[in-house]
Parts: structure tokens; sequence; C-alpha cells
């Protein structure tokens, strides 16, 4: 398997620099990160003792990305080539790998 930059892949390295390099969306993950650490013990597999505090932070957090991202996508609203290669392209995305990037910040 290939990588890109460090990063899984050229969709994740590309997906954690338009979030990490535009002011608003950085501020965003960076509270989606103050969130995902504040409920990670409340979660019910850290509870259950299935994960530890820290795996739970990153499951959290790479949910709340990829939400945010895919709420963002403009092409949602009609079937198209381009929506399919968007789509295509954001479930190549590593998201737990772009969570914890936020998370080390």
């Amino acid at each position: 398997m290939s990588t890109y930059n460090g990063w899984t892949n050229h969709e994740t390295w590309c997906v954690h620099l338009w979030l990490s390099n535009e002011e608003g969306t950085y501020r965003t993950c960076r509270e989606f990160a103050r969130t995902a650490k504040r409920e990670a013990p409340t979660c019910s597999q850290v509870r259950e003792k299935i994960w530890p505090r820290s795996r739970a932070t990153v499951f959290l957090l790479a949910d709340a990305i990829k939400g945010f991202v895919s709420e963002s996508n403009p092409l949602t609203e009609s079937a198209s080539v381009f929506s399919d290669l968007i789509t295509s392209a954001l479930c190549e995305v590593n998201w737990h790998e772009i969570a914890e990037a936020f998370l080390e910040d």
C-alpha cells in the first residue's frame, strides 16, 4: 500500500490539508476535538471497558469531522458524475488518522 506525504493516501492528506489550512474549519475541528475529549469518558464502550478513553476520543472525533465534511459537500443535491467521484474519494479518507492529527495539536 502506498502512502502520500506521510498520510494513508492522497484523499486523507487532501482533506486534512483543507481542514487545517483554513482558519474557520481548523477552529471547528479543534472544537470537535475538545468535545470528543470531554464526551469520551461517558461513551458506552469506555464505561463497559471495551475501549480506553483515548480510542473513544478518536472515534468520536473522526465521526464528527466526517459528518462536518459530508454536510459541507455542495454536490449532494443531485446525482452526477462529479457527485459520484466526490463520494468515492471521501470513502477513501482515513478519518481516524485525521482525528489523531487534530488530537496531537
